[in-house]
């Protein structure tokens, strides 16, 4: 799948949420859905995620990152950068940004959003809103100190697959 692929299909799909009108829901994908003996919280907890796509020679990658094992929750983890909203935070977009630059050192200049896809709810109680943007070349990730032990990338094809 190429970069205009990727930006044409979720864009179209942002757009249409952002303007009020139908969108086709998948079932709400959650942990529970995979164990369905486990109670669901009371209340989600709001968070979000960057799907990092890499612009890279000769197509995209996806950037991931691996927790440090001194965290409190989800240590050791890989995981697309993220974590749980802040005040600060004025929407999905600004969680997934603010925590990228964290825990990779993604600034936003180098991030063109594309938008959000399907949300999905753990067995820790977060319901989590996936934000997807391409990377742009010029950006080098760097881990910082307390959340991300590494940044790994790999081809988005197998990914797909």
């Amino acid at each position: 799948m190429t970069v205009d692929e990727i930006v044409r299909r979720i864009g179209e799909r942002s757009r249409r949420l952002a303007s009020g009108l139908p969108v086709a829901q998948p079932p709400l994908g959650s942990d529970f859905s995979l164990n369905g003996v486990v109670s669901t919280p009371e209340a989600w907890r709001p968070a979000a995620v960057l799907v990092p796509l890499v612009r890279r020679d000769p197509g995209l990658t996806v950037l991931l990152t691996q927790r440090t094992e001194d965290m409190p929750s989800h240590a050791g983890q890989i995981a697309f950068p993220g974590g749980r909203r802040q005040a600060e935070d004025v929407d999905a977009i600004a969680t997934a940004l603010r925590e990228t630059e964290e825990e990779v050192g993604l600034s936003r200049e180098f991030i063109e959003v594309i938008g959000p896809v399907d949300h999905y709810r753990t067995g820790t109680g977060y319901e989590i809103t996936p934000i997807v943007g391409i990377v742009n070349p010029g950006c080098i990730p760097r881990t910082g100190p307390r959340q991300g032990a590494a940044a790994v990338e790999g081809p988005l094809g197998p990914v797909l697959a």
